[in-house]
């Protein structure tokens, strides 16, 4: 199956149809009791990040054998095993989001480090700082890119969150490819890209996005973290790393000017904030956890929730 075909909101329909049907069937028994006995089990254990994406990890690789050894999967394509693979993928981490997700508090203070970082420098970055030419600027257009990655908090399977970035990305490396064309410029590369991907990030801001990046690493089959979306997701990893690290001479700022910027950053959401609270007393009980229907075997209901991909914003599927 192509890359980017796996990541098109019909294909992970599919996918999801396919994998509950397969487990509804008799002899897909064993299956059904196995995955239920290993979310059962790990609930059970205290959080340990490494131990707990080993123990993943090892559970998709055993079930991938074991699927593939079944008369269930005689016969069967590639694409079909896959599909298959991706079903569980997605199944099993719904089950266990409440139990993995923001579930240490390293991972959490980290989330919060950068969130807050971004608040500030978003107050007055401009792309000159990051060196974009005006060739490639375009920001009413990377309000597009924004929102794909703003979105990354509404699913729970790795899968699905990875697809948010990807759509993100797919955003961007369209929009300078039309820039460089209308331009009459060379293809843009990863010097272009990387600066566009790190100022859209810092603009949206997306919810929790240390906590997600470490969700998808540490539970996305790594089998398939390969070519184009480990290449997209290597980059927002590297532009997330620089805005965490952010500093004057990254952005080409004088240091007393860049230290202005970010006190009168601080005192602007400083104020903002009190602002919000001395003239509201609204509940504030929203949950930091999105809410998706939980599905049990073998008599699921099909998730109808995917990342939606606009051929408007895309030249092709992701």
């Amino acid at each position: 199956m192509e890359n980017s075909e796996m990541f098109s909101s019909s294909t992970m329909q599919l996918t999801w149809h396919d994998f509950l049907e397969r487990m509804r069937q008799p002899t897909a028994g064993e299956f059904v009791k196995a995955i239920k006995s290993f979310i059962v089990s790990f609930s059970n254990n205290p959080p340990d990040p490494e131990k707990d994406s080993a123990a993943v990890q090892k559970f998709f690789a055993n079930m991938e054998s074991a699927f593939r050894a079944h008369p269930l999967w005689t016969g069967c394509s590639e694409e079909e095993i896959e599909s298959t693979l991706e079903g569980l993928e997605k199944y099993v981490m719904t089950k266990l989001f409440t139990r993995v997700f923001a579930s240490f508090p390293d991972d959490v203070k980290a989330d919060e480090q950068l969130s807050e970082k971004i608040s500030l420098v978003q107050q007055f970055i401009r792309p000159e700082n990051l060196d974009i030419k005006p060739t490639f600027q375009n920001e009413s257009s990377w309000l597009l890119a924004q929102k794909e990655l703003q979105k990354i908090n509404m699913f729970k399977a790795p899968r699905e969150k990875l697809a948010c970035i990807l759509n993100c990305c797919k955003v961007i490396t369209n929009l300078l490819h039309n820039a460089a064309v209308t331009a009459n410029e060379n293809p843009p590369g990863a010097d272009e890209f990387l600066p566009v991907l790190i100022y859209v990030t810092i603009k949206a801001n997306p919810p929790q996005l240390h906590l997600n990046l470490q969700y998808i690493q540490r539970y996305r089959h790594q089998s398939r973290l390969v070519s184009e979306t480990a290449y997209y997701f290597t980059n927002i990893l590297s532009a997330v790393s620089f805005i965490a690290n952010i500093d004057a001479q990254a952005l080409s700022m004088d240091e007393n000017e860049f230290e202005r910027n970010m006190d009168s950053a601080q005192a602007l959401l400083s104020g903002l904030t009190t602002d919000f609270h001395t003239t509201t007393n609204a509940d504030s009980t929203s949950s930091s956890k999105p809410m998706e229907k939980q599905e049990s075997l073998p008599s699921d209901a099909a998730d109808s929730r995917q990342p939606q991909i606009s051929s408007e914003y895309t030249a092709g599927k992701i």
